[in-house]
């Protein structure tokens, strides 16, 4: 029964913060230093004209990201207004960071991101997997079907390689130093403390988007 009811309230809850998603945009005030920083320079962002890109600085092993993911998920989605883009990027401060780094690379090489990435957060935050060596590593995706000969050929790979020196250069551009982390048009910072709550998060964001779209 409990069961049940849990399956019956996530559709309820991610129907809620969606629709504070919506009301976001319109409903914020927004002040620079309250729910936002100004990231100075600003940073350049790879999209197309009418289109705000959103990144979502992360780390698999944060609990924090991994209490919030669900959220981001369902706003992503359903949440986020047409002409966002959003893209996640893993934080990579220590040596740590950019294995799991390369945990999310590997997996995004392979065309398993959408069915791995919450089980990694699992996998770390709730089975005390730290997925800190190859070996752990190995183990997680042969476990999810991934052929042991496909993971080792991704795992080292150029194209993986290359996608965390990208993710360096913009944790150094976005002077990341905590998870999560929303970075919006390259120009707005913001975080849980600053928007008020996890639900918040999207609100702002949504409010960011309009404010870099109608500014253009």
């Amino acid at each position: 029964m409990n069961n049940m009811i849990a399956r019956l309230a996530r559709p309820l809850l991610a129907a809620g913060i969606l629709l504070l998603a919506a009301r976001g945009a319109a409903a914020i005030d927004l002040t620079e230093g309250e729910q936002y920083t100004l990231l100075k320079p600003a940073q350049p962002t790879d999209v197309a004209p009418g289109k705000v890109q959103v990144v979502e600085v992360f780390w698999y092993a944060c609990s924090h990201c991994y209490l919030i993911e669900p959220k981001s998920e369902a706003w992503n989605k359903k949440g986020r207004p047409a002409y966002v883009e959003f893209v996640q990027v893993p934080a990579t401060w220590n040596e740590m960071l950019k294995t799991h780094a390369r945990v999310f690379y590997t997996a995004e090489l392979l065309g398993k991101l959408p069915q791995l990435n919450g089980e990694i957060f699992r996998e770390i935050n709730v089975k005390g997997d730290r997925m800190d060596t190859s070996e752990k590593i190995e183990a997680f995706f042969v476990s999810h079907g991934v052929p042991r000969a496909d993971f080792q050929r991704a795992f080292s790979s150029f194209a993986v390689e290359s996608k965390i020196r990208q993710a360096e250069e913009l944790n150094r551009r976005y002077r990341i130093t905590g998870t999560p982390t929303w970075v919006v048009a390259g120009k707005y910072v913001t975080d849980v403390k600053m928007a008020g709550s996890e639900d918040a998060v999207f609100q702002v964001l949504n409010a960011l988007a309009a404010k870099d779209k109608q500014g253009h």
